[in-house]
């Protein structure tokens, strides 16, 4: 292969995937101009690209992967529509992305720690008896499955529902729907990540310690029992990357 047919071929792979990343802009700036809501159908792909300028061909790969994103979704025999918007997609490329960096598994914990500890004072401000009365009963619930023996990942239902309460009432959808993703990547890779489960005794004590502190209405107090909860998590997933690269610098110089 020649140096001008090499350039030749680099070029041609470069022009199309501009036109392929330009038809994506143009096929999500006409939902905005056309204000297409979830449900709301698209024209075919023949008529967007008239509509739009650009080729078929542009049109089809911009659709698969929007529909990949989950902004589009095509119905066989029935057309194209704008969908509902979804963190899956997003869940999804986490999962995958981690599989091959380990420390964003941490990350991701970082960012989640940041939010809940950040917006527990606000909790702590608004919470109400109801509220508390709920997550007591939760926390029982915890200490209970602790006594038997039970191990926290066999749990995790307690677990999510109780920090879901905390933040319900904030009227914060967003938030809820952020944390949802950081339960799930987290609950699905810590196995695969080789984190050592945690205490059930301290997980039910972590738990009963924040609800103590939001019933006396003390926000400083309970992002400080927050951030306590996710040290202990920190520090296992800290020991599990640190064996992971310990491993992996055993196998670079075996013979």
């Amino acid at each position: 292969m020649t140096a001008d047919v090499a350039r030749g071929r680099q070029h041609s792979r470069q022009l199309k995937g501009r036109l392929y990343e330009a038809a994506q802009q143009a096929i999500k700036q006409y939902i905005l101009e056309h204000q297409l809501n979830a449900g709301d159908p698209l024209p075919t792909e023949g008529r967007l690209a008239q509509e739009l300028g650009i080729s078929r061909t542009s049109v089809r790969e911009a659709v698969k992967a929007l529909e990949s994103l989950g902004i589009l979704e095509a119905r066989p025999g029935v057309g194209l529509f704008v969908r509902s918007f979804s963190f899956d997609p997003i869940v999804d490329n986490l999962e995958y992305s981690l599989l091959f960096d380990r420390h964003t598994l941490a990350e991701l914990l970082s960012v989640r720690k940041k939010l809940e500890a950040g917006y527990i004072e606000d909790v702590a401000a608004q919470v109400t008896p109801e509220q508390v009365r709920v997550l007591r009963s939760v926390v029982d619930r915890m200490g209970e499955r602790a006594a038997l023996g039970e191990r926290p990942a066999e749990m995790p239902e307690e677990d999510r529902f109780f920090h879901r309460t905390l933040y319900r009432g904030l009227g914060n959808g967003l938030l809820l729907k952020l944390l949802d993703v950081f339960w799930v990547v987290y609950r699905r890779l810590r196995h695969q990540a080789n984190v050592e489960a945690i205490d059930p005794v301290r997980t039910w004590e972590n738990h009963r310690r924040i609800v103590e502190v939001l019933e006396r209405g003390d926000g400083a107090a309970a992002r400080a029992a927050m951030l306590a909860h996710f040290a202990g998590i920190e520090e296992r997933i800290g020991r599990a990357v640190g064996r992971t690269e310990r491993t992996d610098q055993g196998d670079a110089v075996a013979p």
